[in-house]
């Protein structure tokens, strides 16, 4: 079958490129032939970009700090993105410098199934000039012979108006299939539609621990470290990472969400690619995270963990870890850490039976 996936594909960041990997991984794995769908909106490569269109709308001071602020980072940025683009070269087979998908265009695809998801597709943009849903992410524009099945969709904050929720209802009955990632987007669309709903994993728990395992390298760590996936600039975790360096005496890198002017020193790193974040983390003694996806591969990695400062984002790791039976794993009070270690034979058990729904609904939707 030829099948085309649909996500963030082209996001500078781990998490959207991982769960973009991992799906394709797996649904080649199956079989079938498949593509990432090259559509990327100007509404969300803008905000990957140096000088995004909100930079016009700066006042002059603002923009001179901001100039300053690149021309600090620009060689860490570069090569961040760098590294990032060529991983979606290989692995997606996408030029650099490419001819995107347009929504008029995804009228005349020759796909047999589009796959929608992962990450947070179904998000209503708050970005000037972009602002409500995208409706290529919801099946519009494609042809009603192309099956269409939404894998672990997100809506990210659910923040959803009564004619939100009508235009949602006419727009889920494009999907020949619906699942989701977390219960809150469940309990938020489960009554706008008569088909069922399955609550899936993220897609990079659809490879396992020693699939992950072969595109990682060696760090170059002498000493134990603590990984700190500071991707929320979280006070909460900085607390907390500075409590535990002090408690145990290992050494902390910390990985930033994006390339940040101060960070600087042999503490932090912010160039790595994907790959170079997941190796961080399978080698760390332990981590503490603002990221879903730092939470998700310390439990691929079997890591002792700490998920902390997510704010209103929180939904998405309190449903995983819900779902996983390890809730006191989210802490919201650094000065009360839970003294019992992960047991993951235990965690084992519950991720066996959400991977069982997750890929028997694959499986069974796109035949």
């Amino acid at each position: 079958m030829r099948i085309g996936i649909l996500t963030f594909h082209r996001a500078n960041n781990y998490g959207a490129f991982l769960q973009a990997f991992a799906l394709k991984h797996y649904l080649e794995s199956l079989g079938h032939q498949v593509e990432m769908v090259d559509y990327w909106p100007e509404g969300h490569a803008d905000v990957y970009r140096l000088f995004p269109h909100s930079w016009k709308q700066r006042p002059f001071l603002g923009k001179i700090k901001g100039l300053i602020s690149i021309v600090l980072r620009f060689n860490r940025e570069k090569k961040r993105i760098d590294g990032m683009q060529r991983l979606v070269s290989l692995h997606f087979g996408l030029s650099c410098t490419p001819r995107y998908v347009t929504p008029e265009s995804l009228e005349q695809v020759s796909y047999d199934c589009i796959v929608y998801g992962s990450d947070q597709i179904w998000w209503k943009s708050i970005i000037p000039g972009y602002e409500g849903f995208d409706l290529v992410y919801w099946g519009e524009h494609v042809p009603a012979s192309v099956r269409k099945i939404a894998y672990a969709p997100s809506m990210g904050i659910i923040n959803l108006t009564e004619d939100d929720k009508i235009r949602i209802r006419t727009w889920l009955s494009n999907f020949n299939a619906l699942s989701v990632r977390e219960t809150g987007l469940y309990e938020a669309i489960h009554d706008l539609t008569d088909k069922e709903i399955a609550i899936v994993s993220d897609p990079v728990f659809l490879l396992s621990k020693e699939d992950w395992s072969r595109f990682c390298y060696p760090i170059n760590k002498s000493k134990k470290y603590i990984l700190y996936y500071n991707l929320l600039a979280s006070k909460e975790g900085d607390a907390l990472v500075e409590m535990l360096k002090q408690k145990w005496g290992y050494d902390v890198v910390e990985v930033t969400g994006g390339v940040r002017t101060k960070k600087i020193g042999k503490r932090y790193v912010q160039t790595v690619d994907a790959f170079g974040f997941i190796s961080l983390i399978k080698n760390a003694e332990f981590v503490v995270t603002s990221s879903f996806h730092g939470t998700a591969f310390s439990i691929i990695f079997e890591k002792q963990f700490y998920a902390t400062g997510f704010g209103e984002r929180v939904g998405r790791v309190k449903s995983l870890l819900s779902l996983l039976h390890i809730e006191e794993r989210l802490i919201s009070d650094v000065t009360r850490l839970p003294d019992k270690r992960i047991e993951y034979n235990m965690v084992s058990e519950a991720m066996s039976e959400l991977l069982l729904v997750s890929k028997n609904y694959i499986e069974n939707n796109i035949r």
